[in-house]
This record gives structure tokens, C-alpha cells and sequence, in this order.
């Protein structure tokens, strides 16, 4: 049974929430959510933490109760940590998706509101046009040339026309036209939900997965270097109970534990970051692949433009017009050479722009407020500094039908009653080509006379002219039910101002090496006019040409390309396959239903979150809130910070697993298994307590300086390439020899030996994490770079350090002596001998000047 509704009204916001307790929400099962628990239990599953307990074990077999405890809360203390870091990425990733979440639009109360697709209720009078998928199964109350795509539950492609009463499904997708669809079914019942499952969040990510891979291999490496000191303990003559226990720290100062869960955490947090800078990541892996961008192909309306349309020139009658103000407000003039003009052409042109027309504006005295397309205000605007006003002329002259404005006939025609519903008047709008090509007469100082080829002409040449002044021309036509044939009114000359901050946007672009193109559907003098205002490069194709060229002929033209114009969106997957076919990699900018395939195709896609379509936005990697170019080279840099950051972390940490392993291997070939360099229970509280929050904090850390000079990475480069391998296993031998040399210098006294070691070991971790602000750069240029969490990272592991040592608790536990100030400025030194180490050892694999590949 249907629900029982107003046609014109829709429901109240009153039987909207009836009906969502009554049918539910307007949503699909989805798997089921983690559950606390069983995050908590997963931590069990980690190989560390299996180490800690068999350690634990051995402790309290052996009767070390003082282990057993350390051990235990250490074990508690890592699950706790590793379950609310989990815990946070995964309220992280639900609060990105949350963002992603599309809109609808509605009519409730008998007005237009936009709400959320899961706020849909059973009743409600949805508003469909091209690009919106269908948010529920409905009826069509009322429809216009409406078409839709129903291949995602028919399989067939070509679309298809619904009329009033037919019955349209969740998940389909509008290609055509408009209507106004009652909504009888929602979330699980309808025939979508019974059969498909809504686009899910893609948490998983390479760089996560590449991080794994690292963690695994170096897990199997720090085994295999357990066994082996276990070997060489036990044939220097040290027991088997002794040999374990070290082996056992080996394994937990070796294997980088933490390293897959501190990058799914900084990914968290940086994606998040990235939604508040208005770039929604619906595909973790694109922020990876935005340091890969080699070009950005974006289109030109609204991205690089304001998309606020103002009418600056009108040609009407055969003179040329100038108009006063910008953008919406409605105070100005229209006039001719320096008087006020008027007339019964211009007056003509004005009428008809009003007409053909679906936009409104409200003029208050807070400002003019608008709804609808940017173009369509702008002739809105422009009628009122006439003098005209909508809302009069349009009772004058209702509007019985229309056809609405496609990208294929690059035209829009309304049929209006007149003579008191005895005739029809039908007004076009549209390219000047367009409308030329369909009219016979022209309207000259009131008369309709006809049309020669050589006015054209001249109309073509006039219009040539206002192109090269980055002007967009917009024809107008009308005619009555008695003539095929169209009356040519004139044509308006606008200008869509680009936004603040892309001209330096491009800049930046192009310093990173990415290089950037304009798509556009205007004539390529305009676009050539605006590309050179925002400082866009190089040669122009038009949609002629790609359509005329061969694969190979277009692959070639891409070589130089900087402006597409007079491009549909079906072009535009032809443009991203050449372009990759170049060896480009391509972020690409839609926003309409046809751009999804190119957005699919592209290496990143990219959608607007204003005015793209729920089918772009679904077949996106990222979405602009904003829909700003500026936001999209902010992506860019972000995205090449966070990875640039994981990256240095997980060579952080590398280094230093690499440096305590090497020095519990070394001191057991030298001494056997009686003297260690370091105690099992002061290895455990290095590695849990003193490496991790660094490491964290490196992960947040500020962008560089040139991380928008730098090249895009080629897709072939290795996550840790070979000289950042060579950092990682120059510093992390160098904290093993120096740890061991100030050991032996100790060794007469073997607990202040370790207390030493220790000492400098801890220390180490706080200079060295300075040495990974930058793989290139030189520390004393980055080192000072505002990051207020490695801050308080370095301050709570030195606070940790002296606790642990100067304590009465920590002095017993971990087998610690006091030490004096001669003792900490010599740990201090051989620590801060890092960083000119460093500075060498970054010379040498990256060149002097930080730049060798």
C-alpha cells in the first residue's frame, strides 16, 4: 500500500521521523562492527606480545618474580596501548565515511531541503536530475525527458525513459532530464538492498600493506638472529635457562612491533587532517598515489573559477553593451558607450534570459541570496539592473514544458503560453554556434528580419573577439508555435573570475613537478584567455581534434597539452587513457555523471563535493568539500607529507631495532652470555616505553620545506629505497658500537656499565629522531621545525629515562645505579655525536646538497 502523501507538500519534518521508527533508516546491512573485545583479543594474536607472555612464564618458572610483575604489567600495558590506537583509526576511518556520505534532495512542507541519503523516509517526495542516484525504490509522480541508467541492476546499458507512474530503484542513476519520485520503499526492502551492497570505505591502504611486509621480514631476520645467539651463548659456555631469556629480548628488541599499527594510526590521523583542509579520502591508497601524480587535468568551471558568474557585455539589436557590477548583486547599469541604455531588443534578449530559465534569486537587505546554476543567476541579475523582475514576467509567461540543457546539444529550451493560452512562445538558450545554426531571422530595433550568412559572420567575428577577453558567451533565441525557426535576440558576454590563490596554486604545481591542464566546454579562445590569467601551460586541443585524431596521433599531442576545450565529458576518458598511454599519472577533476568513467580510469579521481553528482562522487578517490584547485595541490602536499613521514618512522624505528639487536649479538659473541651489554628487562623498557611515542610524533610531523619541489616519485620506487636503507643500518650500527664502547670503558663495574649503556641507548633515541625529520636534509636545518607532539615525546622519554634510573622502584627492578653529572654529560656527548654522524653519513648517500636521487 502506498503511503498517503501531498504531491506538492511532501511530509512534514513531524511524519519524516514517524516514518523512519516506523520503516527504519535508509540504510543497507553492513558487516558487523568490531566489537571491543574482540579488538582487545587480537593484541594476543600479535607475535610480540606471545614473546612477553612466554617471558612472563619463564620469569615466574624460574622464580624472578620481580620479571614476572615487570613483564606482565609491560604485556598489559601494550595490549591497552595497541587496543585504544586501533580503537581511535577505526573511529577515525567511521568518521571519514561518515563524511562521505551522499546527499538528497527533498520536498518536505512544501519546501526544498537537502538532507542526508540515510534520512530518506518512506513518503517523501524525492527531486531527481542528471547525476543523482536514486536514494530509494519509488513511484514518479512527475517527469521530464527523464532518463536512467538501470544497468547496475539490469545489465543493460542503454537508458531508459521513465514517465509519471512508473516505478523506479534504489541505485540506479539519472542520465536525463528531471521528475519528482514518492518514495515507497527504503534501506534493506528495497530491490537494491536485497540484491547489492552500497560502496564500502577502503581502509586497507599499499603503504599499510608495505609496512606489514617490512615488519614480517624483519620479524623473520630478528629470529634467525636469536637462534644464532642463543648458539654462540651456549658454546661460550653460558646456560640454557640464560640463553632463552636473552634470546627472548632479542626478539622483543628486534621485531618493530609497533611499526603496522603506527601506520594505520598516522594514516588515521592524517587523512582526518586532510578532511578538515575540505579533501575527503574515500580510497586510502590514493594518498599514496598523490605523490605519483605526474598531472592534474581539472575542469575550468567552478575549480579554477568562482563559478559566480557576471554578465560584463550584451550584444543585442546590433549594439554592444557594457554592464556595471560583479558577481550577485543587482545594484549596476547597463549602458551604452556612457548613457543608461534601453530599448526593445535589449529589453527582448533580458525577457527571454529570464524565461529560459530555471534559477532564482531573493533580493534582501542582507544581499542578494541565489539557488540554481551560476549562469542562469547571472541573467537573473542582469534583468533586475534593468529593471525587470523575474517572479512578474514569469506569471506573464507560464512555463508549460521543457527540454532540458544536455551536454550533446550544448542548448536549453522552455515553452511558455501566451495569448492567454491560445499560443505557444519557445525560448533558447545556449553556445552561439548552437543557436545560430537554428535561427532564420534576427531581431533588429524591434523587427524580425532575416538572417544572412555575412551577419553571422560578423556575430562569429564579435564573438571571437569577447573569447579573447576570457569571456563566455551565452546566445538567446526564441519563437512562436507558428515558425520551426528561431528569432536570433543577441548574445551575453560573462566573465567567471578565477579564485583567489590558484594562479600561485598552479605555481606550486608545477615547482613539484606535476604539470597542470584545464578542461573546458568553452571555445578555445576563451580558454586560452583564462589559462593565461591563472598561468596554465601549453598547446590547446579541442574536442574535434580528439575525435579526429588516432589513438596514436592523440597519444603524441598530449606531449605538450595544457588546454582542452570545447571538451564533452565523454572526452574525457579518451584524454586520460592517452594521457597514460604518454606515461602520465593522472589526478582527474568531474563532477558529472559523464565524467565517471574517467574518474575510474584515472589514477586518482577526483570529485567536487558542491556540485558533483552522487555518480562522480561515488566513483572518486577523493572528494573537494570546497571544490577549490587550491585544496586539490593541498592534497597533493599533504599527501606527500604523510608518506613521507611513515616513511622516515619506519626508518626510525628500523635503525633502532637494528642497533639493539646488533648490540645484544655482538656482546654475546664477545662475552658469552654472562655479561650483556643490556638486561632483558632494560631492553623491554627501551623498546616499549622509549621508542614508540617518537616515533608517533615523527609521524605527525610538519611538511618539509621542499616537499613541493621535490619530483613526483616514480611508481616503481621502492617504499624504503636503498640509501634510506643505508641510513638505517649506518645509524643503527653506530648506536650499537658506541653503546658498546662506553660499556667496556664501564665494564670494571658491570651494573653502572648497563646503567651507561642504557643511558646513551635512551639518548640516542632522542637525537637520532632529529636525524629523521628529513632522509635529506641537513638536522640543523630541520631540527627546529615546529612539531609541539615530538616535543613532548622527547620530554616524557627523558622524564621516563630518570625515572626509571633515579627511582628506588626503578633502580631495583632494572638493576640501575645513580648517575652524576660527568656520567650525563658523557652519555649526552657520545648521544649528540649522532648528529654530525648523521650529517656525514646523509652527505654520503644523498650528495652534499641533498638532491641525488
Amino acid at each position: 500500500m502506498e503511503p498517503e502523501v501531498s504531491p506538492k507538500a511532501g511530509l512534514t519534518e513531524e511524519e519524516a521521523q514517524q516514518k523512519l521508527t516506523e520503516f527504519g533508516r535508509n540504510v543497507l546491512s553492513e558487516r558487523e562492527k568490531v566489537s571491543w573485545f574482540t579488538l582487545v583479543m587480537q593484541q594476543f594474536n600479535e607475535p610480540i606480545i606471545l614473546i612477553f607472555i612466554a617471558a612472563a612464564v619463564m620469569s615466574a618458572f624460574l622464580g624472578e618474580i620481580t620479571d614476572f610483575v615487570v613483564i606482565s604489567i609491560i604485556t598489559l600495558f601494550v595490549v591497552v596501548l595497541g587496543f585504544v590506537q586501533e580503537f581511535k583509526a577505526e573511529e577515525a576511518l567511521d568518521r571519514l565515511k561518515e563524511l562521505s556520505l551522499p546527499t538528497v534532495k527533498v520536498i518536505r512542507e512544501g519546501k526544498v531541503k537537502e538532507i542526508l541519503l540515510e534520512e530518506v523516509a518512506r513518503g517523501d517526495l524525492l527531486l531527481l536530475q542528471a547525476g543523482d542516484m536514486v536514494a530509494a525504490d519509488c513511484r514518479v509522480v512527475h517527469a521530464t525527458e527523464f532518463f536512467l541508467d538501470e544497468s547496475m541492476l539490469t545489465g543493460e546499458s542503454k537508458p531508459v525513459e521513465k514517465k509519471a507512474e512508473s516505478e523506479i530503484y534504489r541505485g540506479t542513476i539519472v542520465t536525463r532530464g528531471n521528475a519528482r519520485a514518492l518514495v515507497l520503499a527504503t534501506g534493506m526492502k528495497t530491490k537494491f538492498g536485497k540484491i547489492a551492497q552500497m560502496l564500502t570505505y577502503n581502509s586497507e591502504s599499499a603503504i599499510k600493506k608495505k609496512s606489514k611486509e617490512i615488519a614480517k621480514a624483519v620479524t623473520r631476520l630478528v629470529i634467525g638472529a636469536s637462534v644464532l645467539t642463543v648458539v654462540a651463548g651456549l658454546l661460550k659456555g653460558s646456560s640454557v635457562v640464560n640463553m632463552v631469556s636473552i634470546a627472548i629480548a632479542t626478539a622483543i628488541a628486534g621485531i618493530p612491533e609497533s611499526l603496522p599499527l603506527t601506520t594505520t594510526v598516522v594514516l588515521a590521523i592524517g587523512v582526518y587532517g586532510m578532511t578538515r583542509r575540505n579533501s575527503i579520502v574515500r580510497r586510502m591508497s590514493a594518498v599514496e598515489e598523490l605523490g605519483l601524480i605526474t598531472m592534474i587535468c581539472t575542469d575550468k568551471t567552478g575549480t579554477l573559477t568562482k563559478n559566480q558568474m557576471t554578465v560584463e557585455k550584451i550584444w543585442a539589436g546590433g549594439k554592444i553593451f557594457s554592464v556595471e557590477g560583479l558577481g550577485y548583486d543587482v545594484k549596476g547599469r547597463i549602458l551604452e558607450g556612457e548613457v543608461e541604455a534601453s530599448g526593445p531588443d535589449l529589453e527582448s534578449l533580458l525577457t527571454a534570459g529570464i524565461l529560459c530559465n530555471d534559477s532564482d534569486i531573493v533580493v534582501t537587505g542582507e544581499g542578494t541570496k541565489v539557488a540554481g546554476d551560476p549562469t542562469e543567476i547571472a541573467l537573473l541579475v542582469v534583468a533586475r539592473k534593468y529593471g525587470l523582475n523575474e517572479d512578474f514576467i514569469r506569471v506573464a509567461y507560464p512555463k508549460i514544458g521543457e527540454v532540458p540543457f544536455s551536454s550533446a546539444r550544448k542548448s536549453m529550451i522552455t515553452i511558455h503560453s501566451i495569448n492567454q493560452g491560445t499560443g505557444k512562445l519557445s525560448v533558447l538558450k545556449g553556445a552561439l554556434e548552437v543557436v545560430l545554426s537554428k535561427c532564420d531571422r534576427i531581431r533588429m530595433v524591434g523587427q524580425d528580419l532575416p538572417i544572412t550568412r555575412k551577419m553571422k559572420q560578423d556575430l562569429l567575428r564579435i564573438a571571437d573577439s569577447m573569447a579573447g577577453e576570457s569571456l563566455r558567451l551565452l546566445a538567446v533565441a526564441q519563437t512562436t508555435d507558428h515558425h520551426k525557426k528561431f528569432v536570433f535576440l543577441g548574445f551575453m558576454a560573462m566573465e567567471d573570475p578565477p579564485r583567489e590563490g590558484v594562479k600561485e596554486a598552479v605555481e606550486t604545481a608545477r615547482a613539484a613537478g606535476i604539470r597542470v591542464a584545464m578542461i573546458t566546454g568553452d571555445n578555445p579562445k576563451t580558454a586560452l584567455a583564462v589559462a593565461e590569467r591563472i598561468g596554465i601551460e601549453g598547446s590547446v586541443v579541442t574536442g574535434k581534434d580528439i575525435h579526429k585524431l588516432s589513438p596514436k596521433q592523440l597519444v603524441a599531442e598530449m606531449r605538450d597539452v595544457g588546454i582542452f576545450a570545447r571538451i564533452d565529458p565523454e572526452d574525457k576518458l579518451k584524454i586520460v587513457q592517452a594521457l597514460r598511454a604518454e606515461g602520465e599519472v593522472i589526478a582527474m577533476v568531474g563532477d558529472g555523471v559523464n565524467d565517471a568513467p574517467a574518474l575510474k580510469e584515472a589514477d586518482v579521481g577526483v570529485s567536487m563535493g558542491k556540485r558533483g553528482t552522487e555518480v562522480a562522487k561515488s566513483a572518486s578517490d577523493i572528494i573537494l568539500a570546497d571544490d577549490n584547485f587550491v585544496t586539490l595541490v593541498d592534497a597533493v602536499r599533504m599527501g606527500r607529507t604523510i608518506y613521507a613521514n611513515i616513511q622516515k618512522f619506519t626508518a626510525f624505528l628500523l635503525s633502532w631495532n637494528l642497533g639493539v639487536t646488533s648490540l645484544i649479538l655482538l656482546s654475546v659473541l664477545i662475552f658469552g652470555g654472562g655479561e650483556v651489554v643490556l638486561l632483558p628487562l632494560q631492553i623491554l623498557f627501551l623498546n616499549v616505553v622509549l621508542e614508540d611515542l617518537p616515533a608517533i610524533a615523527l609521524g605527525i610531523d610538519s611538511a618539509e620545506a621542499d616537499v613541493m619541489k621535490q619530483k613526483p616519485r616514480s611508481p616503481g620506487t621502492a617504499f624504503i629505497p636503498r640509501r634510506v636503507w643505508g641510513l638505517i643500518f649506518g645509524f643503527g650500527l653506530y648506536m650499537c658500537l658506541m653503546s658498546l664502547a662506553v660499556f667496556l670503558l664501564f665494564a670494571h663495574e658491570i651494573a653502572m656499565a648497563r646503567t651507561m649503556a642504557f643511558a646513551v641507548f635512551s639518548l640516542f633515541v632522542v637525537f637520532n629522531v632529529f636525524n629523521f625529520r628529513s632522509l635529506r636534509e641537513s638536522t640543523f636545518f630541520t631540527a627546529f621545525r615546529k612539531n609541539k607532539f615530538l616535543l613532548g615525546a622527547i620530554l616524557a622519554s627523558v622524564a621516563l629515562t630518570l625515572l626509571a634510573i633515579y627511582t628506588s622502584a626503578g633502580a631495583h627492578v632494572f638493576n640501575f645505579l645513580p648517575l652524576d653529572l660527568n656520567h650525563w654529560f658523557m652519555a649526552a656527548l657520545v648521544a649528540f655525536s649522532i648528529v654530525p654522524m648523521g650529517e656525514l653519513l646523509k652527505k654520503a648517500l644523498f650528495g652534499w646538497d641533498g638532491t641525488r636521487e
